[in-house]
């Protein structure tokens, strides 16, 4: 199998109006290597149309045809024959748990069963390299557990293996190395086991720059500047990031503190916004006020009437 280790390099990607979808950026791949990349379904569609004309590629489409009136097994022959593969139709099959349905009609397969035949047409393609779409979207639990199987099996074969999707807590079922788009170009989350850290150091000497989110067992940290604004309803805590809550276990006073040098503000009772990316302050009513954030959607975070005065005095006006 090749072996494949350079970075692919993605040109800016604009709309017919010049609004830029996808800018430029490197997206390294290793082999025997999953990577995660966070995109929205706009710029996993850009990216798609991209990758798909990439020969050593293989192009996993959530959604694409299939031949209903064959069998699993005819059509697994079918792509052996197509792709001259090496890969025993019985091994896939076992691999993705469809050894005992084989003889079933494609017409005649639930969406997580057509999904596992996917996985197996996967196997068989024995490209070096894998970009699969919602690898985890609407899937019952056990092809869940049927998908991480067979991506670590292909890790564990020397492929590379990417994959997309609009939920991080998806990609974080198969991956720690996951990335996301920047205006800037790509990123790479700052992911952590939670416990893994266990330090015997003074905890007053920590001054911590980053700010916790937790999806599942995991750790999400965060820059304050790439935060928009921070929410809390009935106790719960989200921090928002291009769109995206993730839970917080902090309190919104606890993390007032910690933000407040770095340029967030405690808006109203319920909110902090990072005034960097504060574009206008609407006048709804007398007493009603909302900050608009600068970004591709347009966000509205409420701002009191108490509050107003303190804006004033921060920004000069």
């Amino acid at each position: 199998m090749e072996k494949f280790q350079q970075p692919i390099k993605i040109p800016t990607i604009t709309t017919f109006d010049g609004r830029i979808l996808l800018p430029s950026f490197q997206l390294p791949l290793t082999s025997g290597e999953i990577v995660g990349m966070h995109l929205d379904v706009f710029q996993i569609d850009c990216l798609l149309k991209y990758l798909q004309h990439y020969s050593n590629m293989n192009i996993f489409f959530r959604q694409e045809g299939h031949y209903e009136r064959m069998t699993i097994f005819e059509s697994l022959k079918f792509e052996k024959k197509l792709y001259n593969s090496n890969i025993e139709i019985d091994d896939a099959l076992n691999i993705t748990g469809l050894l005992k349905a084989k003889k079933l009609k494609i017409k005649n397969l639930s969406y997580s069963q057509l999904q596992r035949v996917k996985l197996a047409k996967l196997l068989i393609h024995e490209k070096p390299i894998h970009i699969i779409e919602e690898p985890y979207q609407n899937l019952d639990i056990e092809t869940k557990r049927i998908v991480e199987r067979t991506l670590n099996f292909l890790k564990e074969k020397g492929y590379t293996i990417c994959l997309l999707s609009a939920s991080l807590e998806d990609l974080m079922i198969s991956t720690y190395s996951v990335f996301r788009i920047e205006d800037t170009g790509l990123e790479k989350f700052d992911l952590q086991e939670e416990n893994s850290i266990d330090m015997k150091v003074d905890k007053q000497a920590i001054k911590l720059e980053k700010i916790p989110t937790k999806i599942k067992d995991k750790l999400v940290l965060f820059n304050p500047p790439e935060i928009d604004y921070i929410e809390s309803v009935e106790g719960e805590v989200n921090v928002f990031v291009t769109g995206v809550a993730y839970p917080c276990s902090l309190t919104l006073s606890e993390l007032e503190r910690r933000l407040i040098h770095f340029g967030f503000f405690r808006c109203h009772r319920s909110y902090i916004v990072n005034l960097q990316k504060v574009r206008e302050v609407i006048t709804w009513s007398k007493n009603s006020y909302s900050l608009v954030l600068s970004g591709k959607e347009r966000l509205n975070v409420p701002l009191s009437r108490s509050k107003l005065v303190e804006l004033k005095e921060i920004i000069g006006i």
